[in-house]
């Protein structure tokens, strides 16, 4: 890192607002963007419901929660998961005012949490009968109803506050959709079709000598014509005039449609119907029933849900995401930006910008900090069940659930495998340290590669242990066992040893280690901090942040760490946390907004700017390593002088300037540190200069710019992109 000579120094002076104005906008650029936790693909998955208002689309999952849309050209999808105690998404409505979700074992949810600008929901359940709720109607801006499995259907009239069973007059109790017919209310249940026209309180039987009886799966209604087409188990019907007749005739509308059929959603325009099954979506006139397959473009003919919205159809598929198309003229494209519902394994990531994912569609690389991924599976065979990643030095590993362990020396473009000497093909985890390698198989036993082929390695350890982490300091090793704590060896001893001085809760996560310390996350006591000379084990502080409690997460059940630059990461259902004092204190490992609320966090890994987790159904979410305060030990300027010091443009590339005319002190020295605390540079200050630019071949990451002055040091952060 050199100091520019003098010339070079005047002319970039001239620029000098221009820089400032440039530094502005890149800091307005970073905060914007790294904010928050965001989804980082890979994208797609499934989608089990859909709802339009207004211009907003709201896509429900299988698994993975709600998500929207707030511009009607459809560009990409906002996660909406947290506050949500499942994922497990059954129906959507929207009062005008308000946004509900049901969830298959949850209960009802109502988007009407603030935290400054971030939105979360809120649980309202209080009155329903069961938590296994299949849809939902809004009736007006505060009412509504909700079906249950087999509970009938319940109805609020206070935004969710307060339920009651509006069920007296039925006979049928597993409730399957909700359609609003002018100012009636039909509903479909596993005996047909009930209506209502006071809002829900009462109910009559809505079928006729064909209909009745048959469970009715999927409605919609015409509000051009005031017709209803419904779907029941015996196939699809019409029926005329259902805003106000008491007596619906249903005629057969099944011309065109493929026998067997499973339909699953209807949606219409006014002039024509639409469906989706799982042959695809078909579309008819209204006028005269006759179908049309329109699948050109879709990867799978399994649809869950549609939707119409200003002259555009949105299909929800199973497994491969959104896909939308002009109802004009029909031809799928997909529609998955930011929808990332692929249920994920494991990931690993390193460098500048690797980051590589093992999902229920295979394994995916990506070389840009998770922008595109591309597929990475040839040779390997069981690429579907990959249950764990690692690096080993210039390799990578993969564990499959069916065929044991595979070697990519070219970062997954080709895998071999690697199994001499296994006793199972069946592998859980990978544990790595360098050139050491480790795996675990699904029956508990360790292996260890000899640089020939795998050895068990598993003296000392008692049997049926759940091995659940290792973590490697010097020559050492330990491994976590659950129920029975710690145990110790050296790289080249031959039996594993209890470590447990003082740890109280032996039901061990997780491991890593940080300096001369190790630490263990437990399932239910938080995370344990302990010297690697000998075991002597203590509880760090309260892993519990502000979110965790509005959240209602259970903090103290560790589910990963790792450790990166002066920080250990502790993960938990929902949130990730981090500390700088070997636990002293724990702060927010970035704004967990956005980070599904009701899924694991069991992966932690990072690339020079950035930290990654894996979530199960959500893919993998990250966040900006800048986010992070200064590391214990490194001095912050005070809110009042952080002005004073001037780093332009931050972030850069490398070549940034430093300004200090606002600094009220005799400066002597720069001192560039990395995020260890490790001094990269020191540059010698003249009294007399206010200003320094600066040029560095440093890797893109977190750094920070102390001044020394004769009132003490400055420091401030700066990044490399």
């Amino acid at each position: 890192m050199n100091s520019l000579n003098n010339n070079k120094m005047k002319n970039n002076q001239k620029n000098k607002h221009l820089t400032q104005l440039l530094s502005a906008l890149f800091l307005l650029i970073s905060v914007s963007s790294q904010a928050h936790f965001g989804s980082k693909g890979p994208y797609g998955g499934s989608v089990s419901c859909s709802l339009v208002k207004d211009t907003n689309v709201y896509m429900g999952t299988l698994d993975g929660g709600v998500y929207e849309s707030t511009n009607s050209k459809l560009l990409a999808w906002r996660a909406r998961p947290v506050g949500l105690k499942s994922g497990k998404i059954t129906a959507l409505a929207h009062t005008g005012k308000y946004l509900f979700a049901a969830t298959a074992d949850s209960g009802v949810f109502v988007f009407t949490g603030f935290v400054g600008s971030d939105r979360y929901w809120k649980k309202a359940n209080n009155g329903i009968g069961s938590l296994q709720i299949t849809s939902l109607h809004a009736v007006d801006s505060i009412t509504i109803l909700a079906g249950t499995l087999a509970n009938g259907i319940y109805k609020t009239t206070d935004k969710g506050a307060n339920w009651i069973s509006v069920s007296a007059s039925l006979l049928h109790f597993e409730i399957t959709g909700f359609v609003q017919s002018g100012n009636r209310i039909i509903h479909t249940s596993d005996g047909g079709m009930w209506a209502s026209d006071d809002q829900g309180s009462s109910w009559f039987d809505f079928t006729d000598v064909y209909t009745d009886d048959i469970k009715a799966s999927a409605i919609s209604y015409n509000s051009v014509n005031h017709q209803i087409l419904i779907s029941n188990a015996d196939g699809l019907y019409t029926s005329d005039s259902a805003d106000v007749t008491s007596m619906p005739m249903y005629i057969n509308a099944q011309n065109g449609l493929p026998s067997q059929t499973m339909v699953r959603a209807i949606a219409n325009d006014g002039s024509n119907w639409y469906i989706a099954t799982d042959k695809g979506v078909f579309t008819s006139p209204c006028s005269s029933i006759n179908w049309t397959a329109v699948n050109t473009g879709l990867p799978t003919n399994d649809i869950n849900s549609i939707v119409y919205i200003q002259n555009r159809l949105l299909a929800g598929t199973h497994k491969e995401g959104i896909y939308k198309s002009p109802s004009a003229s029909i031809s799928w494209i997909a529609n998955n930006t930011s929808f990332n519902n692929v249920q994920t394994f494991s990931m690993i990531s390193g460098g500048a910008s690797t980051v590589i994912a093992a999902t229920e569609k295979g394994v995916f690389v990506s070389n840009d900090l998770a922008n595109i991924y591309k597929a990475g599976n040839k040779g390997l065979l069981d690429s579907l069940h990959v249950n764990d990643l690692a690096f080993s030095q210039a390799n990578l590993l993969a564990a499959t659930q069916n065929a044991g362990v595979f070697i990519s020396a070219d970062t997954a473009k080709t895998w071999s495998p690697f199994n001499s000497g296994l006793g199972s093909m069946v592998i859980t985890k990978i544990f790595t340290n360098g050139n050491e390698k480790f795996v675990l198989t699904s029956s508990g036993h360790l292996y260890r590669y000899d640089g020939t082929s795998w050895v068990m390695d598993h003296i000392g350890i008692p049997s049926a242990s759940v091995i659940t982490s290792m973590a490697f300091f010097g020559n050492k090793m330990i491994l976590g066992v659950l129920g029975k704590g710690v145990y110790v060896k050296s790289v080249s001893g031959m039996t594993w040893n209890a470590f447990n001085t003082g740890l109280s809760d032996l039901n061990v996560t997780s491991l890593t280690q940080l300096g001369a310390k190790i630490f263990a996350g437990t399932d239910g006591s938080g995370v344990f901090v302990s010297d690697t000379a000998n075991a002597n084990w203590s509880a760090t502080s309260s892993t519990v942040i502000p979110h965790t409690s509005l959240m209602s997460l259970n903090a103290g059940r560790i589910q990963a760490m790792a450790q990166y630059g002066a920080y250990v990461f502790a993960s938990y259902k929902g949130g990730l946390v981090a500390s700088s004092d070997n636990g002293a204190t724990w702060i927010a490992g970035g704004n967990q907004f956005n980070l599904p609320s009701f899924t694991d966090v069991k992966k932690i890994s990072f690339v020079t700017t950035r930290v990654f987790v894996t979530t199960e159904n959500n893919g993998l979410y990250s966040n900006a390593l800048s986010e992070l305060p200064s590391p214990a030990g490194v001095a912050d300027l005070s809110a009042a002088d952080l002005s004073s010091l001037d780093i332009s443009p931050n972030p850069n590339r490398g070549e940034f300037f430093i300004y200090m005319e606002k600094v009220k002190a005799n400066v002597s020295a720069v001192v560039i540190f990395d995020m260890l605390g490790k001094q990269m540079q020191y540059i010698s200050v003249s009294k007399i200069q206010q200003q320094i630019a600066v040029h560095t071949n440093g890797i893109p990451g977190v750094y920070f710019v102390q001044l020394l002055t004769d009132k003490g040091p400055l420091t401030k952060r700066m990044v490399i992109e």
